[in-house]
């Protein structure tokens, strides 16, 4: 019943809010992923169907704070050998006045509160996550300790809430951003739905742990997409479909799958 080239909303609810619907296998001897035919979008409320999008700035307009490659304790996290590849990669889709970057121990929680996230268009950050079943606003990303304060080096989905957010879109390259716990009416809590309850409009959370190896070649294309100015959707779905039909191992749904895009504004 949906034409191939459709845009399709997910309003998911408890267990469907886990499932990547972009998996599902397509009937007949031409068997192939539903991604291949349409453009998904996990949405929040039916409201979003009948919204109207306006028009923004250009691409090269917009400012983007990418934040990662942190330095952890080894005795904690493993380093991500990759990271400095990925934010060197999405850095180059922007010219020098249009990008903060903040690596090492510049990326720490105390960092992202004082720099005022609000004033730009993406964030994208490059890091180890943590989602927590029992408490869902005790998901973190994990970025480098405070100066001040050695304990302190999560930035919590609870942290993430006090700033007001204007993002076109939000990045949250780790392992378990989309959250663990569902919510009736929510859907999945975790940091993907703290940066939309912050005001972001679109976010990329993931569902499961994510290759360091496949994640810098999906987020290049996909900032390639979004400078090409494809709508965030499109541009995931872009990035996804050059690993599906790419020769070698990443065309396996472990790598690309993980990546959903939440809307919710």
């Amino acid at each position: 019943m949906i034409k191939k080239g459709s845009r399709v909303f997910i309003v998911g609810d408890e267990a469907l809010s886990g499932l990547n619907f972009e998996t599902l296998q397509t009937p007949g001897d031409d068997s192939h992923y539903w991604i291949e035919d349409v453009t998904i979008t996990n949405a929040k409320s039916l409201q979003l169907l009948s919204a109207k999008g306006v028009d923004g700035p250009r691409f090269e307009e917009k400012r983007i704070l990418l934040m990662g490659d942190p330095a952890y304790q080894r005795d904690q996290y493993a380093e991500l050998p990759n990271a400095s590849t990925e934010i060197t990669n999405i850095a180059n889709h922007f010219s020098v006045d249009r990008r903060t970057v903040l690596t090492g121990s510049q990326a720490s929680p105390e960092a992202y509160q004082r720099i005022q996230p609000g004033q730009f268009a993406y964030i994208h950050f490059v890091a180890h996550g943590t989602a927590n079943m029992n408490v869902p606003l005790d998901s973190a990303v994990v970025l480098s300790r405070n100066h001040d304060d050695a304990t302190v080096y999560k930035l919590y989905a609870r942290d993430i809430l006090s700033q007001n957010l204007h993002a076109d879109l939000v990045t949250v390259s780790a392992c378990y951003g989309s959250g663990l716990r569902n919510y009736s009416g929510e859907g999945l809590v975790g940091l993907a739905w703290a940066f939309l309850r912050a005001g972001s409009h679109h976010v990329i959370g993931t569902m499961w742990e994510v290759s360091d190896v496949s994640t810098p070649l999906l987020m290049d294309h996909l900032y390639g997409e979004l400078a090409r100015g494809s709508q965030p959707d499109a541009a995931l779905r872009s990035a996804k479909l050059s690993m599906i039909h790419s020769d070698g191992v990443f065309r396996k749904p472990l790598y690309w799958a993980p990546f959903q895009l939440y809307s919710g504004a």
